[in-house]
């Protein structure tokens, strides 16, 4: 039988709980520290800080299209989408005259409603700026994106994080980078590959000095108004949840062999050099749930975003994750978070409605920063798919009955319990589901057991269901999403891992 690629991110490797004793001071320092990498300071901007797309048509501007950029934020509106009268075309473009776009107006005006004038001569409305036009703007066109939105203004930057060896990663971040050029037609968008081997400490040694250039290149692309997103593409021990560290010679020295190291270890060893870039970004970690299945790992991993101060961070629960099917949510994620700069947190339970599938094969963390508290604290929320005959309220029914080894074999009608207490879950118009029963329908389920048909119950666990639509007593919606928990992590109460679980 001919032997495929592995497209999944999990695997078994020979573990190493840490380098030799000659290296372990010099090892750990790495871990510790950000980098100390000579980095020179950015350059001046290489791309306009203002967006190059339209915010109502979503178009740029070529031949008579004027674009105007407003004085506030870094929109744009096109000659196109506002009707400037022919009269005050070139009036408008003067230096002395501030643009306000709709988006902006709108926020200046919620409270006290106003006219759409746009352009204000010697400031702007706010500082007693005093309308061009005789008459307010006409639109053409409406809203096709929330007014939250800025068109993919600034430079990017992709960093990915990628396992070297024999054996290929199966990604999809050439997918995203496809999408994300279109919008930065003019270079300001770039991608760095970055492949690590950190097994030993001479490969520690040479990767710190290997990343120079690119910490360099990254730094002057970004300019002062750039952003980093970052892909974190590697494999992990399904038995103790460590990440693949590289490859390192076999014990018995018949060559060579992937070698797993605890999370901390690999992570901070291959980020730091990348520290002074990585502050305030998007890291994706494309690896498998063993990671989060086992505690102090995922406790390590928790400590290294809180480390490197990223603005989110999304991890995947599927034992062996396929991030090929992730690509909508991806590219959800690439156009509403990336291009139209939408707030991570807010969003997701969009990403994933667009992203249904993802759903049948994995949850999806999302960890940000608690901004309101004083300490150092993620707020780590699992998303799972719901749907009431396979995954109630997220939680997975067994594909085959273990008493009769039949398949799909579940009453498609669960009986269930309501309570009319429901105010825990913000439901308090109708009974909140709490139990489902289910049932083999097996005829002969039990028969040779001299057993009844086999049952089991799911508890509701805690958690709020979203972007869900309901009949009068349970969700039914395939597709719906349910938030299981958001617990909080807090750093100073988590200690080193000492091995395998």
């Amino acid at each position: 039988m001919a032997r495929t690629k592995i497209k999944s991110t999990g695997g078994s490797a020979r573990t190493i709980s840490a380098l030799s004793t000659t290296t372990t001071a010099n090892a750990t320092a790495l871990a510790l520290k950000p980098s100390t990498l000579a980095v020179p300071p950015p350059m001046l901007e290489t791309a306009d800080a203002h967006s190059m797309w339209c915010m109502i048509c979503r178009d740029g501007g070529e031949g008579p299209i004027v674009l105007y950029e407003c004085n506030v934020c870094p929109r744009i509106m096109c000659s196109k989408c506002i009707e400037v009268p022919d009269s005050y075309v070139n009036v408008v473009q003067r230096p002395t005259v501030s643009f306000l776009c709709l988006a902006c107006h709108s926020k200046a005006t919620l409270k006290s409603l106003a006219p759409f004038y746009g352009f204000y001569t010697g400031s702007l409305p706010s500082q007693g700026g005093k309308e061009v036009l005789p008459s307010f703007l006409h639109l053409n066109g409406k809203y096709e994106m929330a007014s939250s939105s800025i068109m993919a203004a600034g430079p990017i930057a992709f960093i990915h994080f990628i396992l070297g060896g024999e054996d290929p990663i199966c990604t999809l971040v050439s997918i995203i980078c496809k999408f994300l050029e279109t919008f930065y037609p003019n270079g300001g968008f770039t991608y760095v590959e970055v492949t690590f081997n950190v097994a030993s400490h001479e490969r520690i040694s040479e990767y710190e000095l290997s990343q120079v250039d690119r910490v360099v290149h990254i730094t002057q692309h970004l300019g002062h108004n750039g952003r980093v997103v970052a892909f974190f593409s590697d494999h992990s021990e399904q038995d103790c949840g460590w990440l693949y560290a590289g490859q390192a010679p076999k014990e018995n020295g018949s060559g060579l062999e992937y070698v797993a190291m605890t999370v901390s270890h690999v992570l901070t060893t291959v980020l730091s050099a990348y520290s002074t870039v990585l502050k305030n970004t998007h890291i994706v970690f494309l690896v498998c749930g063993s990671v989060v299945a086992h505690s102090k790992p995922y406790d390590q991993l928790m400590s290294a975003v809180l480390h490197f101060k990223f603005a989110s961070a999304i991890v995947f629960t599927a034992k062996r994750f396929q991030p090929l099917v992730a690509s909508n949510f991806f590219l959800a994620f690439a156009e509403l978070v990336l291009v139209e700069q939408l707030c991570v947190r807010k969003t997701f339970p969009e990403l994933l409605s667009l992203s249904g599938r993802l759903g049948l094969h994995t949850k999806v963390i999302l960890m940000t920063p608690d901004p309101t508290s004083p300490h150092r604290q993620l707020e780590c929320t699992t998303f799972a798919r719901a749907h009431t005959q396979t995954q109630p309220w997220g939680m997975e029914v067994p594909a085959q009955c273990p008493q009769c080894g039949s398949t799909k074999s579940w009453s498609e009608k669960v009986a269930l319990t309501v309570r009319a207490d429901s105010h825990q879950f913000a439901e308090t118009s109708n009974p909140s589901v709490t139990r489902y029963v289910y049932s083999c329908k097996y005829s002969n389920c039990g028969t040779a057991q001299r057993l009844a048909p086999h049952k089991f119950i799911i508890e509701r666990p805690p958690g709020f269901m979203v972007n869900s639509a309901r009949t009068t007593k349970v969700w039914v919606v395939p597709g719906a999403i349910y938030i299981l928990f958001t617990p909080f992590f807090d750093e100073r109460i988590t200690q080193e891992p000492g091995g395998c679980i």
